[in-house]
């Protein structure tokens, strides 16, 4: 097994790759804002404010010794990527850098951009070759090699494992998962959705802005984009909170316009919009949707199209209406101070919490999802 330190400075080397594809002077930057309007899903606009704003191309040294604490250790680690996020790759492949030398990453066919030029940039890096590291593309994981390599490998019976680090849906996670067999440690990222918590203390049309500001990244199919807003108070502040959100994403489509919907995802809008119209409210903008749901039984999950779900609540009432999606909160926003949050919390405790506006950066510090840590 390799040391810490060259551990570490695999990650770094990880690090200065992406830094190279946030500049737009360079030319991986280039390629990576030619190539992403076509794979992403992302207006050239959202592609920009995804890596100008959200590569964690500056991560401090508490967060770098973070990361290589919580990874694994093994001679080899391999990576499977969905198309979500564009910028995930590099979390995933520093993660897989801090946990072996050798690294095999199988990119999402829809859009394999980023994953690409960090192993082009990676391959081509003396340093991170220095280190131990070795890097490729596979167009599959080869899950039986992976098993002899862990099963066979070391001394006195100790081998060092082979991991495999699935980021997709849940059912990719568990397909692979019951293919890697007993000699495989798997670290699975299956779904999750990010949900803000609006305190008493909050004023609404700064918290709609923060709100905003976590929705627009990656047009919001992230595991950390906002899905529900709940708002501690009655109706009124709800809807209250909920046109000033309208308002505020509408000021930032107007900045970075979504990107196209299919004809799918334009059906889920309509249904969602025709459900909110019967219970509550709904408005809807020019790339946007916000519904309210004034005296929420139970949530209703919107389609990942920078549409929002609004709902009163309060401490109490939080854990009942939580319990259906508690264990696909990955990422809490709270702001405002108050009891609910404290209650959101409690409820998704693997939950990463930031302040509101803050969730879509969360800290270098390992996987984004902590739920499986």
């Amino acid at each position: 097994m390799d040391d810490v330190a060259a551990r570490r400075r695999r990650v770094l080397r990880v690090v200065a790759a992406a830094a190279r594809i946030a500049d737009a002077r360079d030319p991986l930057g280039e390629e990576a804002r030619r190539r992403l309007p076509l794979t992403s899903g992302l207006s050239p606009e959202g592609v920009e404010l995804a890596l100008d704003r959200h590569l964690e191309v500056a991560p401090s040294s508490g967060e770098l010794d973070a990361l290589v604490a919580s990874s694994g250790r093994a001679g080899r680690c391999h990576v499977v990527l969905s198309a979500n996020v564009c910028t995930a790759p590099l979390r995933a492949i520093a993660v897989a850098a801090a946990t072996a030398p050798e690294v095999f990453v199988r990119p999402s066919r829809r859009d394999p951009v980023v994953a690409e030029l960090l192993v082009r940039a990676l391959q081509a890096d003396e340093g991170f070759g220095r280190d131990g590291g070795a890097i490729a593309l596979v167009a599959d994981i080869a899950l039986d090699d992976a098993g002899a390599q862990a099963a066979g490998e070391g001394a006195c019976g100790e081998a060092p494992r082979a991991e495999l680090h699935i980021y997709g849906s849940d059912q990719t996670v568990a397909t692979l998962r019951a293919q890697a067999g007993g000699s495989v440690r798997v670290r699975g990222h299956g779904a999750g959705l990010g949900l803000a918590v609006v305190g008493p203390g909050a004023r609404l049309a700064e918290a709609a802005r923060d709100i905003a500001d976590d929705v627009v990244p990656f047009d919001q199919r992230g595991c950390l984009s906002p899905r529900f807003v709940l708002v501690e108070g009655p109706a009124e502040r709800a809807e209250a909170l909920a046109r000033a959100l309208h308002e505020a994403l509408a000021e930032a489509g107007a900045r970075v316009p979504r990107g196209p919907l299919d004809g799918s995802a334009r059906a889920e809008v309509a249904m969602y919009r025709a459900t909110l119209e019967a219970v509550g409210s709904f408005w809807e903008g020019e790339g946007h949707g916000v519904g309210v749901d004034p005296a929420p039984r139970s949530l209703l999950l919107p389609p990942t199209a920078r549409v929002v779900h609004v709902a009163a609540s309060s401490a109490e009432a939080a854990p009942a209406l939580l319990a259906p999606i508690r264990g696909a909160i990955t990422a809490i926003g709270a702001g405002g101070g108050g009891q609910l949050a404290r209650a959101a919390s409690v409820a998704a405790p693997r939950a990463r919490v930031s302040a509101l506006g803050w969730m879509q950066r969360p800290p270098l510090d390992g996987p984004v999802d902590l739920r499986t840590l």
